[in-house]
């Protein structure tokens, strides 16, 4: 079976380890505009998406270019800025955009590479496929795109998958990026639905995976949602033990499931696979932070950190690491470098509650109190009954000394449905409440 792949016994230390990339800001960067659809009924916008999406993690795939990650180049989607502009605030040297029409079984597509700064147009092709071979248009236009970035094309890992079943794929993997609870099940169902036609899409078993674990660890604790993760998981390794994200998947539900040792193993298999896989690194560093492992989470959030220099996420977390170790230096430069990110995403998102929340955590460590408390409120009116909101409010006001009101706050995360117990054990943000016999209680009930 292809869980016999995971080691299962031994420390992290005795198995081989991944090896982490080199300094990535020195490579070739390219990011990837979501191509725009031009399809007669403008009906396949998803469509258009989720074909720059695999382009992207192909190009992601190549040892020798940094591609700028979707949660990053996709929001200017809509932005009304050209391409210069656009790769001057990414900070890369190349931007790809294009365009795609699909008319019946017919799939046009025209894309053109950008230089920056200056937006000159270094590349340009068109490709014309049948929609039945749309994984070989992708390969097509990622070896173009290659070529004319001076690298190597990457190792193609397309299987054959029914069309309709990739159409519900992308759709959920659309909605999985919203990372928020209705978000979840809805991107859950639309995985079922892929699965119900393809049975055997390794992809869409992790992504199902990765919905059921989000959904265990921070929303409903029901059995169900576990051994969904659990028997999802295990489904994508058996169908593709080569899929990194089925390892990254994999290791998310053994975490959720209290099986440690072995998530160790399958996130440190996941990066061996892939070591550009952003997903694989963030989420092994969240797993070493809860277990109290601090050193190896800033090693994972400083990967995850590098493969996409535009995450505020990693870059916030990882300050709330050196500040538990006591190295507030390291803590302060990056919380400071993590707010700058955060304002750049607030400008093209200012609903993303996730940047408001853990920017607001920032500004309060920092001594900016009541624009910390400011943007606390702003990220509670937006959605006031999300678990992970509310335990991140409870660390925000525990940060601010308001110990009855991020007591408040963390009971209600619990009624929400959070009961990760090594996260209320572990985070340095709320050692100021651990005196607290409301916090000992609640310790106890979880």
């Amino acid at each position: 079976m292809a869980e016999s792949r995971v080691p299962t016994g031994g420390s992290v230390q005795e198995a081989h380890r991944a090896v982490p990339p080199g300094d990535r800001q020195a490579l070739p960067s390219v990011a990837i505009l979501p191509f725009v659809d031009l399809s007669p009924e403008r009906a396949e916008g998803h469509f258009s998406e989720g074909f720059s999406d695999e382009v992207l993690f192909s190009l992601n795939r190549i040892e020798g270019l940094r591609a700028m990650s979707r949660t990053s180049s996709f929001p200017y989607k809509d932005a009304g800025l050209d391409v210069a502009e656009i790769g001057l605030r990414l900070g890369v040297q190349h931007v790809l955009s294009g365009t795609l029409r699909r008319e019946g079984d017919l799939l046009r597509v025209e894309a053109e590479l950008s230089a920056i700064p200056g937006g000159a147009r270094v590349w340009s092709g068109r490709f014309e496929r049948e929609h039945a071979d749309v994984f070989g248009l992708i390969d097509e236009v990622v070896d173009a795109v290659a070529g004319a970035l001076d690298v190597p094309p990457p190792a193609h890992h397309h299987a054959s998958v029914d069309l309709k079943a990739y159409d519900l794929y992308l759709r959920g993997r659309q909605s999985y990026f919203t990372y928020h609870r209705s978000g979840m099940l809805h991107a859950s169902g639309l995985f079922q639905q892929c699965l119900g036609i393809d049975p055997a899409y390794a992809a869409a078993w992790a992504g199902l995976a990765n919905c059921a674990a989000y959904l265990y660890i921070y929303v409903d604790r029901s059995e169900a949602h576990r051994e969904r993760a659990e028997h999802a998981s295990r489904r994508a390794l058996e169908l593709d033990p080569e899929l990194a994200e089925a390892y990254a998947s994999r290791g998310v539900a053994l975490a959720a499931s209290g099986r440690k040792e072995e998530a160790v193993a399958a996130f440190e298999t996941a990066l061996r696979l892939d070591p550009n896989l952003y997903e694989a690194a963030y989420f092994y560093a969240r797993h070493c932070f809860a277990e109290g492992r601090l050193e190896e989470a800033i090693q994972y959030f400083e990967w995850a950190a590098a493969l996409r220099p535009e995450d505020f996420q990693a870059m916030l977390l990882v300050a709330q690491a050196y500040a538990s170790l006591g190295v507030p230096d390291e803590a302060e430069r990056a919380r400071r470098h993590g707010l700058l990110l955060v304002e750049e995403r607030l400008k093209l998102a200012p609903e993303d509650v996730r940047a408001r929340y853990l920017g607001a955590n920032a500004l309060v460590a920092l001594g900016e109190t009541a624009k910390g408390l400011a943007w606390a409120r702003l990220a509670r009116a937006a959605d006031p009954e999300d678990s992970m909101l509310l335990y991140n409010l409870g660390c925000i006001h525990a940060l601010a000394g308001n110990e009855a009101e991020a007591l408040d706050c963390l009971e209600q995360a619990v009624r929400a449905g959070l009961t990760q117990k090594d996260w209320f054990l572990h985070d340095g943000d709320l050692d100021a409440l651990r005196a607290n016999r409301r916090f000992q209680e609640l310790i106890r009930s979880l």
